[in-house]
């Protein structure tokens, strides 16, 4: 693992955040902990620490990941995050790996239809309690050994576009045929429900400002209303519409920080009729409310 950790400090020389010249790969480096955990949209990636501790939290679940540890977001959802261990000599490491659809189909074809399923594995496949969109699992040897790799070949366009792109898939593929990995097959296979759930998240995703219904969505995704709803809240532990206000919130925030849109203006535009109801919403998520985040982008 030490031979990882200078890797990644190389390429994240301080505190930050770092894009690759490998697609998909990205760093973060934090050198203090977080007091508490902050709202943030975890796209489908794979996210492995290095060195330090993290932990994410779905509504009251909690699932806490470090250097022996990876997780895996099989779906966007909406999460609070809070880096447990960091500091300035032992900063926080960590890399993602985000999730091409294309590629992991691919493999998919190429895989045998049946994963390496352990009984617990199996258990929370069929729980629809349990069938979160989201997971823990150990890193074994064969993806530490092929991270150690793909970071290897981050330090060169050439390498990165050619053995970099062979290990990134090398990597997917241990991830799907890891403990766990059943979990994620299941929501990029397209004979399985899950599926159908993960294509309804990506067009909430897309197209949260438009006024969405549970019937149409239910449609989109071929399911009874009372099937969607079960299946939907098994995959992200929120109902449909609590989790299109939360995607909707985040849009705003973004709005707000990095286009300069003042409060009312950001509220329209990811679909809200009412300025004080995004108000009250807005500060109940972020803790503030959202004309002060629109002072602090306005002052930067």
């Amino acid at each position: 693992m030490s031979g990882l950790i200078e890797k990644v400090l190389e390429l994240a020389p301080h505190e930050g955040d770092f894009s690759t010249s490998i697609p998909h790969l990205s760093l973060f480096r934090r050198n203090s902990s977080m007091p508490s955990p902050i709202p943030v949209i975890y796209q489908p990636s794979i996210y492995m620490v290095l060195l330090g501790a993290k932990a994410t939290f779905l509504g009251k679940e909690r699932y806490q990941y470090d250097a022996m540890h990876y997780l895996v977001s099989c779906v966007p959802l909406p999460l609070e995050g809070q880096v447990l261990e960091a500091s300035t000599d032992t900063p926080y490491l960590a890399a993602r790996i985000s999730l091409d659809a294309q590629l992991v189909n691919e493999l998919l074809v190429q895989m045998p239809p049946e994963p390496r399923r352990t009984s617990t594995s199996l258990e929370m496949l069929n729980n629809s309690s349990t069938a979160r969109g989201i997971y823990v699992s150990e890193i074994n040897d064969e993806i530490q050994s092929t991270l150690s790799r793909l970071l290897s070949c981050a330090h060169s366009k050439t390498k990165a576009n050619i053995l970099g792109q062979l290990a990134l898939k090398e990597l997917i593929y241990h991830v799907l045929d890891a403990e766990h990995g059943a979990l994620l097959r299941s929501f990029a296979s397209q004979d399985r429900q899950q599926y159908q759930i993960a294509n309804v998240l990506q067009y909430i995703n897309r197209h949260y400002a438009s006024n969405m219904g549970i019937t149409a969505l239910a449609n989109k995704a071929n399911m009874s209303e009372s099937s969607f709803y079960q299946h939907f809240k098994a995959a992200t532990n929120t109902s449909p519409i609590q989790y299109i206000k939360t995607i909707r919130l985040h849009a705003a925030k973004r709005k707000m920080l990095f286009e300069h849109h003042n409060a009312t203006t950001a509220a329209y535009e990811v679909g809200y009729t009412s300025a004080s109801q995004f108000s009250r919403e807005y500060r109940r998520l972020f803790s503030v409310p959202p004309a002060q985040d629109a002072r602090t982008a306005t002052k930067v």
